[in-house]
Protein backbone atom coordinates (compact mmCIF):
# COMPACT_ATOMS: atom_id res chain seq x y z
CA UNK A 1 0.00 0.00 0.00
CA UNK A 2 2.86 2.00 0.90
CA UNK A 3 4.41 1.49 -2.18
CA UNK A 4 1.52 2.39 -4.04
CA UNK A 5 0.68 5.81 -2.46
CA UNK A 6 4.66 6.86 -3.21
CA UNK A 7 4.24 6.09 -6.92
CA UNK A 8 0.50 7.81 -7.05
CA UNK A 9 2.14 10.49 -5.02
CA UNK A 10 5.19 10.73 -7.49
CA UNK A 11 2.74 10.80 -10.66
CA UNK A 12 0.99 13.68 -9.18
CA UNK A 13 3.93 15.48 -8.46
CA UNK A 14 5.39 15.26 -11.84
CA UNK A 15 1.93 15.91 -13.31
CA UNK A 16 2.05 19.19 -11.46
CA UNK A 17 5.44 19.94 -12.66
CA UNK A 18 4.79 19.28 -16.10
CA UNK A 19 1.57 21.62 -15.86
CA UNK A 20 3.50 24.35 -14.12
CA UNK A 21 6.09 24.07 -16.96
CA UNK A 22 3.68 24.35 -19.63
CA UNK A 23 1.89 27.23 -18.10
CA UNK A 24 5.16 28.88 -17.81
CA UNK A 25 6.24 27.93 -21.81
CA UNK A 26 2.68 29.32 -22.61
CA UNK A 27 3.35 32.34 -20.98
CA UNK A 28 6.96 33.06 -22.26
CA UNK A 29 5.79 32.27 -25.56
CA UNK A 30 2.72 34.43 -25.70
CA UNK A 31 4.73 37.42 -24.36
CA UNK A 32 7.64 36.61 -26.82
CA UNK A 33 5.19 36.66 -29.78
CA UNK A 34 3.37 39.87 -28.88
CA UNK A 35 7.10 41.76 -28.22
CA UNK A 36 7.79 40.08 -31.75
CA UNK A 37 5.56 41.31 -33.43
CA UNK A 38 5.75 44.30 -32.28
CA UNK A 39 8.85 44.89 -33.50
CA UNK A 40 7.99 43.88 -36.82
CA UNK A 41 5.64 46.16 -37.06
CA UNK A 42 8.44 49.04 -35.88
CA UNK A 43 10.83 47.57 -38.69
CA UNK A 44 8.68 47.47 -41.22
CA UNK A 45 7.23 51.36 -40.43
CA UNK A 46 10.99 52.38 -40.51
CA UNK A 47 11.69 50.81 -43.44
CA UNK A 48 8.59 52.56 -44.97
CA UNK A 49 9.95 55.72 -43.44
CA UNK A 50 13.12 55.79 -44.70
CA UNK A 51 11.76 54.87 -48.05
CA UNK A 52 9.23 57.94 -48.43
CA UNK A 53 12.34 59.99 -47.32
CA UNK A 54 14.32 58.71 -50.10
CA UNK A 55 11.51 59.25 -52.32
CA UNK A 56 10.52 63.00 -51.13
CA UNK A 57 13.66 64.78 -52.98
CA UNK A 58 12.59 62.80 -56.53
CA UNK A 59 8.82 63.63 -55.81
CA UNK A 60 9.80 67.64 -55.38
CA UNK A 61 11.95 67.52 -58.50
CA UNK A 62 9.68 65.19 -60.27
CA UNK A 63 12.48 62.42 -61.24
CA UNK A 64 10.45 59.52 -62.36
CA UNK A 65 13.29 57.42 -63.64
CA UNK A 66 14.83 57.40 -59.72
CA UNK A 67 10.97 57.40 -58.28
CA UNK A 68 10.59 54.35 -60.38
CA UNK A 69 14.04 52.67 -59.40
CA UNK A 70 12.79 53.00 -55.27
CA UNK A 71 9.67 51.73 -55.64
CA UNK A 72 11.21 48.90 -57.46
CA UNK A 73 13.17 48.42 -54.55
CA UNK A 74 10.43 48.56 -51.98
CA UNK A 75 8.41 46.02 -53.94
CA UNK A 76 11.21 43.58 -53.72
CA UNK A 77 10.64 43.53 -49.84
CA UNK A 78 9.05 40.03 -49.04
CA UNK A 79 5.79 42.26 -47.20
CA UNK A 80 5.20 44.96 -49.30
CA UNK A 81 2.97 43.99 -52.30
CA UNK A 82 1.99 47.23 -53.86
CA UNK A 83 3.43 50.68 -53.52
CA UNK A 84 2.21 53.69 -55.30
CA UNK A 85 3.70 57.58 -55.43
CA UNK A 86 1.61 60.22 -55.70
CA UNK A 87 2.52 64.19 -56.71
CA UNK A 88 1.19 67.12 -54.41
CA UNK A 89 -2.11 67.08 -56.73
CA UNK A 90 -2.79 63.57 -55.98
CA UNK A 91 -1.50 62.41 -59.64
CA UNK A 92 -0.22 58.79 -59.44
CA UNK A 93 3.67 58.80 -60.50
CA UNK A 94 4.68 55.71 -60.13
CA UNK A 95 3.40 52.42 -58.81
CA UNK A 96 4.63 48.69 -58.48
CA UNK A 97 1.71 45.57 -57.45
CA UNK A 98 2.65 41.89 -57.35
CA UNK A 99 0.24 39.27 -57.47
CA UNK A 100 -0.66 37.87 -53.38
CA UNK A 101 -3.08 35.24 -52.47
CA UNK A 102 -4.23 34.04 -49.29
CA UNK A 103 -3.40 30.86 -48.81
CA UNK A 104 -5.45 28.55 -46.42
CA UNK A 105 -2.76 28.83 -43.98
CA UNK A 106 -3.06 32.30 -43.99
CA UNK A 107 -6.84 32.12 -43.41
CA UNK A 108 -6.22 29.78 -40.46
CA UNK A 109 -3.54 32.10 -38.84
CA UNK A 110 -5.11 35.51 -39.46
CA UNK A 111 -3.23 37.13 -42.29
CA UNK A 112 -4.05 40.51 -42.53
CA UNK A 113 -3.82 43.08 -45.15
CA UNK A 114 -2.87 46.16 -44.26
CA UNK A 115 -2.04 49.21 -45.56
CA UNK A 116 -0.29 52.79 -44.76
CA UNK A 117 -0.05 56.04 -46.77
CA UNK A 118 2.77 58.42 -46.09
CA UNK A 119 3.60 61.72 -46.72
CA UNK A 120 6.27 63.51 -48.72
CA UNK A 121 7.84 66.69 -47.69
CA UNK A 122 10.90 68.30 -48.51
CA UNK A 123 12.47 71.47 -47.15
CA UNK A 124 9.03 71.36 -44.81
CA UNK A 125 7.00 71.75 -48.59
CA UNK A 126 4.52 68.97 -49.32
CA UNK A 127 5.74 67.26 -52.50
CA UNK A 128 3.32 64.26 -52.56
CA UNK A 129 2.46 60.79 -50.88
CA UNK A 130 3.57 57.08 -51.26
CA UNK A 131 0.96 54.38 -50.28
CA UNK A 132 2.21 50.77 -49.39
CA UNK A 133 0.14 47.61 -49.28
CA UNK A 134 1.66 44.86 -46.98
CA UNK A 135 0.71 42.10 -45.06
CA UNK A 136 1.95 40.25 -42.15
CA UNK A 137 2.32 36.95 -43.28
CA UNK A 138 6.17 36.53 -42.42
CA UNK A 139 5.57 37.30 -38.32
CA UNK A 140 2.68 34.93 -38.45
CA UNK A 141 4.70 32.28 -40.19
CA UNK A 142 7.80 32.73 -38.21
CA UNK A 143 5.76 32.51 -34.88
CA UNK A 144 3.77 29.61 -35.76
CA UNK A 145 7.24 27.74 -36.53
CA UNK A 146 8.66 29.21 -33.56
CA UNK A 147 5.28 27.82 -31.56
CA UNK A 148 5.54 24.35 -33.65
CA UNK A 149 9.49 24.19 -32.43
CA UNK A 150 8.50 25.77 -28.96
CA UNK A 151 5.49 23.01 -28.62
CA UNK A 152 7.90 19.87 -30.24
CA UNK A 153 10.63 21.35 -27.67
CA UNK A 154 8.44 20.59 -24.82
CA UNK A 155 7.16 17.10 -25.89
CA UNK A 156 10.46 16.06 -25.83
CA UNK A 157 11.35 17.63 -22.78
CA UNK A 158 8.49 15.21 -21.39
CA UNK A 159 9.69 12.34 -23.22
CA UNK A 160 13.21 12.93 -21.86
CA UNK A 161 11.84 13.11 -18.67
CA UNK A 162 9.55 9.73 -18.88
CA UNK A 163 12.21 8.01 -20.03
CA UNK A 164 14.93 8.92 -17.42
CA UNK A 165 15.98 5.36 -16.61
CA UNK A 166 16.63 4.85 -20.12
CA UNK A 167 19.67 7.54 -19.12
CA UNK A 168 22.00 4.30 -18.71
CA UNK A 169 21.91 3.11 -21.43
CA UNK A 170 22.25 6.80 -23.72
CA UNK A 171 25.73 6.75 -21.41
CA UNK A 172 26.50 3.58 -22.23
CA UNK A 173 26.03 4.11 -25.68
CA UNK A 174 28.09 7.54 -25.53
CA UNK A 175 30.91 5.13 -24.42
CA UNK A 176 31.15 3.07 -27.19
CA UNK A 177 30.73 6.29 -29.39
CA UNK A 178 33.49 7.53 -27.81
CA UNK A 179 35.48 3.91 -27.96
CA UNK A 180 34.65 4.06 -32.28
CA UNK A 181 35.83 7.68 -31.87
CA UNK A 182 39.04 6.70 -30.51
CA UNK A 183 39.29 4.09 -33.68
CA UNK A 184 37.98 6.07 -36.71
CA UNK A 185 40.95 9.08 -35.31
CA UNK A 186 43.66 6.02 -35.21
CA UNK A 187 42.17 4.88 -38.45
CA UNK A 188 42.14 8.45 -39.74
CA UNK A 189 46.33 9.11 -38.43
CA UNK A 190 47.16 5.77 -40.36
CA UNK A 191 45.15 7.43 -43.12
CA UNK A 192 47.28 10.58 -43.10
CA UNK A 193 50.45 8.94 -42.50
CA UNK A 194 50.28 6.82 -45.50
CA UNK A 195 49.13 9.59 -47.59
CA UNK A 196 52.11 11.75 -46.20
CA UNK A 197 54.26 8.87 -47.65
CA UNK A 198 52.37 8.83 -51.18
CA UNK A 199 53.25 12.46 -51.47
CA UNK A 200 56.51 11.83 -50.71
CA UNK A 201 56.64 9.48 -52.84
CA UNK A 202 55.16 11.36 -55.56
CA UNK A 203 57.57 14.29 -54.73
CA UNK A 204 60.70 11.97 -55.19
CA UNK A 205 58.85 10.39 -58.71
CA UNK A 206 58.42 14.07 -60.00
CA UNK A 207 62.46 14.66 -59.12
CA UNK A 208 62.72 11.39 -60.76
CA UNK A 209 61.42 12.23 -63.77
CA UNK A 210 63.34 15.63 -64.13
CA UNK A 211 66.47 13.88 -64.01
CA UNK A 212 65.17 11.52 -66.51
CA UNK A 213 64.10 14.80 -69.06
CA UNK A 214 67.32 16.64 -68.06
CA UNK A 215 69.45 13.07 -68.92
CA UNK A 216 67.31 13.54 -72.30
CA UNK A 217 68.26 17.10 -72.78
CA UNK A 218 71.84 16.70 -72.21
CA UNK A 219 71.97 14.32 -74.81
CA UNK A 220 72.08 17.09 -77.30
CA UNK A 221 74.65 18.90 -76.53
CA UNK A 222 76.36 15.46 -75.61
CA UNK A 223 76.24 14.55 -79.47
CA UNK A 224 77.09 18.00 -80.73
CA UNK A 225 80.56 17.66 -78.53
CA UNK A 226 81.05 14.18 -79.76
CA UNK A 227 80.80 15.48 -82.75
CA UNK A 228 82.85 18.27 -82.65
CA UNK A 229 85.96 16.11 -81.11
CA UNK A 230 85.25 13.62 -83.91
CA UNK A 231 85.74 16.20 -86.83
CA UNK A 232 88.53 17.71 -85.08
CA UNK A 233 90.25 14.43 -84.35
CA UNK A 234 89.96 13.63 -88.40
CA UNK A 235 91.22 17.50 -89.52
CA UNK A 236 94.22 17.07 -87.13
CA UNK A 237 94.84 13.74 -88.24
CA UNK A 238 95.00 14.71 -91.65
CA UNK A 239 97.05 17.38 -90.78
CA UNK A 240 99.52 15.30 -89.64
CA UNK A 241 100.00 12.68 -92.16
CA UNK A 242 100.43 15.52 -94.77
CA UNK A 243 102.90 17.35 -92.44
CA UNK A 244 104.56 13.88 -92.86
CA UNK A 245 104.75 13.61 -95.85
CA UNK A 246 106.25 16.74 -96.76
CA UNK A 247 102.61 17.96 -98.25
CA UNK A 248 101.55 20.30 -95.73
CA UNK A 249 100.59 24.15 -97.22
CA UNK A 250 99.87 26.90 -95.19
CA UNK A 251 96.66 27.66 -96.83
CA UNK A 252 96.15 23.94 -95.42
CA UNK A 253 97.67 24.51 -92.03
CA UNK A 254 95.09 27.63 -91.39
CA UNK A 255 91.94 25.86 -92.40
CA UNK A 256 92.72 23.53 -90.12
CA UNK A 257 93.09 26.23 -87.33
CA UNK A 258 90.44 27.77 -87.95
CA UNK A 259 88.22 24.32 -88.22
CA UNK A 260 89.67 23.69 -85.07
CA UNK A 261 88.75 27.10 -83.36
CA UNK A 262 85.26 26.99 -85.11
CA UNK A 263 84.66 23.95 -83.38
CA UNK A 264 86.07 24.44 -80.15
CA UNK A 265 83.77 27.35 -79.51
CA UNK A 266 81.31 25.25 -80.20
CA UNK A 267 82.00 22.94 -78.07
CA UNK A 268 82.55 24.84 -75.13
CA UNK A 269 78.96 26.88 -75.80
CA UNK A 270 77.65 23.15 -75.30
CA UNK A 271 79.48 22.15 -72.30
CA UNK A 272 78.48 25.52 -71.10
CA UNK A 273 74.86 24.45 -71.45
CA UNK A 274 75.44 21.12 -69.72
CA UNK A 275 76.84 22.58 -66.57
CA UNK A 276 73.96 24.98 -66.38
CA UNK A 277 71.71 22.04 -66.91
CA UNK A 278 73.34 20.00 -64.09
CA UNK A 279 73.86 23.27 -61.53
CA UNK A 280 70.13 23.89 -61.99
CA UNK A 281 69.22 20.17 -61.67
CA UNK A 282 71.48 19.92 -58.40
CA UNK A 283 70.03 23.29 -57.09
CA UNK A 284 66.57 22.07 -57.59
CA UNK A 285 67.31 18.91 -56.24
CA UNK A 286 69.03 20.19 -53.02
CA UNK A 287 66.07 22.74 -52.61
CA UNK A 288 63.59 19.61 -52.79
CA UNK A 289 65.27 17.69 -50.01
CA UNK A 290 65.79 20.28 -47.43
CA UNK A 291 63.56 22.51 -46.18
CA UNK A 292 65.53 25.33 -44.37
CA UNK A 293 65.15 28.95 -44.26
CA UNK A 294 67.13 31.49 -46.21
CA UNK A 295 67.31 34.61 -48.06
CA UNK A 296 67.09 33.83 -51.59
CA UNK A 297 67.03 35.53 -54.88
CA UNK A 298 63.31 34.50 -56.18
CA UNK A 299 64.43 35.41 -59.84
CA UNK A 300 66.97 32.38 -59.59
CA UNK A 301 64.68 30.16 -57.90
CA UNK A 302 62.52 30.61 -61.16
CA UNK A 303 65.43 30.40 -63.23
CA UNK A 304 66.37 27.08 -61.81
CA UNK A 305 62.87 25.14 -61.86
CA UNK A 306 62.72 26.73 -65.42
CA UNK A 307 65.85 25.44 -66.57
CA UNK A 308 64.97 22.08 -64.95
CA UNK A 309 61.29 21.75 -66.28
CA UNK A 310 62.67 22.87 -70.03
CA UNK A 311 62.90 19.14 -71.31
CA UNK A 312 59.21 18.85 -70.60
CA UNK A 313 58.27 22.11 -71.67
CA UNK A 314 59.89 22.45 -75.03
CA UNK A 315 57.65 18.68 -75.97
CA UNK A 316 54.74 21.52 -75.53
CA UNK A 317 54.08 24.87 -77.63
CA UNK A 318 53.56 26.56 -74.32
CA UNK A 319 54.93 29.73 -73.97
CA UNK A 320 56.45 31.30 -70.54
CA UNK A 321 56.38 34.69 -69.25
CA UNK A 322 58.29 35.75 -65.82
CA UNK A 323 57.17 39.56 -64.63
CA UNK A 324 59.66 39.59 -61.33
CA UNK A 325 62.18 42.10 -59.91
CA UNK A 326 65.61 40.82 -60.75
CA UNK A 327 66.36 41.82 -57.74
CA UNK A 328 63.90 40.29 -55.03
CA UNK A 329 64.70 38.89 -52.66
CA UNK A 330 63.19 36.70 -49.91
CA UNK A 331 63.76 35.32 -46.36
CA UNK A 332 61.84 31.87 -47.18
CA UNK A 333 62.65 28.12 -47.90
CA UNK A 334 63.72 28.02 -51.86
CA UNK A 335 62.64 24.55 -52.27
CA UNK A 336 59.35 24.77 -51.00
CA UNK A 337 59.11 27.92 -53.58
CA UNK A 338 60.61 25.90 -56.63
CA UNK A 339 58.10 22.81 -55.47
CA UNK A 340 54.77 24.70 -55.67
CA UNK A 341 56.40 26.27 -59.20
CA UNK A 342 57.33 22.85 -60.62
CA UNK A 343 53.94 21.37 -59.55
CA UNK A 344 51.78 24.58 -61.13
CA UNK A 345 53.77 24.28 -64.52
CA UNK A 346 53.15 20.37 -64.38
CA UNK A 347 49.59 20.60 -63.50
CA UNK A 348 48.90 23.06 -66.39
CA UNK A 349 50.69 21.37 -68.83
CA UNK A 350 48.71 18.05 -68.32
CA UNK A 351 45.38 19.74 -67.58
CA UNK A 352 45.25 23.28 -69.06
CA UNK A 353 46.24 22.76 -72.53
CA UNK A 354 45.22 19.86 -75.23
CA UNK A 355 47.87 18.34 -76.63
CA UNK A 356 49.84 20.26 -78.91
CA UNK A 357 47.83 23.36 -78.90
CA UNK A 358 49.78 26.99 -78.17
CA UNK A 359 49.28 28.23 -74.69
CA UNK A 360 50.72 30.69 -72.43
CA UNK A 361 51.89 30.58 -68.51
CA UNK A 362 52.59 34.40 -66.72
CA UNK A 363 54.40 33.87 -63.28
CA UNK A 364 54.99 37.07 -61.09
CA UNK A 365 56.23 37.74 -58.20
CA UNK A 366 55.92 40.72 -56.00
CA UNK A 367 56.25 42.23 -52.25
CA UNK A 368 53.20 43.63 -51.06
CA UNK A 369 52.71 45.58 -47.83
CA UNK A 370 49.01 45.54 -46.22
CA UNK A 371 48.07 47.21 -42.89
CA UNK A 372 46.12 44.00 -41.58
CA UNK A 373 48.94 41.33 -43.34
CA UNK A 374 52.12 42.96 -43.04
CA UNK A 375 54.67 42.40 -45.77
CA UNK A 376 54.29 39.29 -48.10
CA UNK A 377 55.55 37.77 -51.12
CA UNK A 378 52.49 37.59 -53.67
CA UNK A 379 52.75 34.86 -56.40
CA UNK A 380 50.01 35.03 -58.91
CA UNK A 381 50.38 32.04 -61.41
CA UNK A 382 48.04 31.96 -64.46
CA UNK A 383 48.00 30.06 -67.52
CA UNK A 384 45.12 30.87 -70.57
CA UNK A 385 44.38 27.24 -71.00
CA UNK A 386 40.89 25.30 -70.41
CA UNK A 387 40.03 26.02 -67.41
CA UNK A 388 38.22 24.84 -64.62
CA UNK A 389 33.99 24.41 -63.76
CA UNK A 390 32.61 24.82 -60.51
CA UNK A 391 32.82 20.88 -59.37
CA UNK A 392 36.65 21.04 -60.02
CA UNK A 393 37.37 24.06 -59.02
CA UNK A 394 35.93 22.89 -55.39
CA UNK A 395 37.64 19.75 -55.37
CA UNK A 396 41.38 21.27 -56.92
CA UNK A 397 42.88 20.49 -53.67
CA UNK A 398 41.72 17.36 -52.71
CA UNK A 399 44.17 14.76 -52.33
CA UNK A 400 43.65 12.09 -55.17
CA UNK A 401 41.43 14.05 -57.59
CA UNK A 402 41.78 14.21 -60.68
CA UNK A 403 39.83 15.08 -63.86
CA UNK A 404 42.87 13.03 -65.70
CA UNK A 405 42.66 9.32 -64.76
CA UNK A 406 45.05 8.10 -66.87
CA UNK A 407 47.97 10.38 -66.40
CA UNK A 408 47.16 12.57 -63.38
CA UNK A 409 47.66 10.93 -59.56
CA UNK A 410 45.56 13.83 -57.89
CA UNK A 411 48.01 15.08 -55.66
CA UNK A 412 49.53 18.16 -57.60
CA UNK A 413 47.38 20.96 -56.24
CA UNK A 414 47.19 18.91 -53.21
CA UNK A 415 51.16 19.27 -52.21
CA UNK A 416 50.88 23.02 -53.45
CA UNK A 417 47.81 23.52 -50.86
CA UNK A 418 49.94 21.72 -47.82
CA UNK A 419 53.19 23.56 -48.95
CA UNK A 420 51.04 26.97 -49.03
CA UNK A 421 49.16 26.70 -45.93
CA UNK A 422 51.46 24.31 -43.51
CA UNK A 423 54.88 24.80 -44.29
CA UNK A 424 55.20 28.60 -45.37
CA UNK A 425 51.50 29.71 -43.19
CA UNK A 426 50.31 31.36 -46.50
CA UNK A 427 46.98 31.71 -48.21
CA UNK A 428 46.06 30.29 -51.68
CA UNK A 429 42.98 31.63 -53.97
CA UNK A 430 41.87 29.85 -57.25
CA UNK A 431 39.97 32.09 -60.18
CA UNK A 432 39.20 30.01 -62.78
CA UNK A 433 36.57 30.47 -66.15
CA UNK A 434 36.01 27.70 -68.53
CA UNK A 435 37.56 28.37 -71.67
CA UNK A 436 39.55 31.52 -69.95
CA UNK A 437 41.93 29.83 -68.00
CA UNK A 438 43.23 29.75 -64.83
CA UNK A 439 45.03 31.76 -61.90
CA UNK A 440 46.58 31.11 -58.35
CA UNK A 441 46.93 34.23 -55.81
CA UNK A 442 49.74 32.48 -53.33
CA UNK A 443 50.13 35.02 -50.34
CA UNK A 444 53.06 34.19 -48.37
CA UNK A 445 53.91 35.65 -45.01
CA UNK A 446 57.83 36.88 -45.47
CA UNK A 447 59.80 36.13 -42.14
CA UNK A 448 62.75 38.07 -41.00
CA UNK A 449 65.98 36.70 -41.06
CA UNK A 450 67.36 35.49 -38.24
CA UNK A 451 70.13 37.41 -36.38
Amino acid sequence: MVGKYEERKSERIYLALNFVILVIVAFVFSWYAKTFYENWQKEIDTFMKNMAASLSCPAWTYDRRVIEQLVNVVIEKGEVFSVAVYDDKGNKIAAQEKKLELTLFDQIFGTKRLAKSINLTFADTFVGSVSFGYTDRQPRTFLFVTGFGTTLFYLIFVLLVLNVKKNKQLALMVNELNEMNSELETAFNELEEAQNKVINAEKMAALGKLMVNIAHDINTPTGIIYSSLTEQMNRLESVREKFEADELTEEDFAECLNTVRELTDIMIRNARKITELVQSLKRVALNEMTQTWAEVNIKSVVNDVLNAMHPKLRKTKIEVVTELDDNLVAYTIPGVIAQILMNLIDNAIVHAFDYDNPGKIVIKFEKVKSRNDGEFLLFTFSDNGKGMDEETKKRAFEPFYTTDKESGTGLGLSIVYNLVVDILGGEIELESIPGKGTTFHIKIPLMKKER
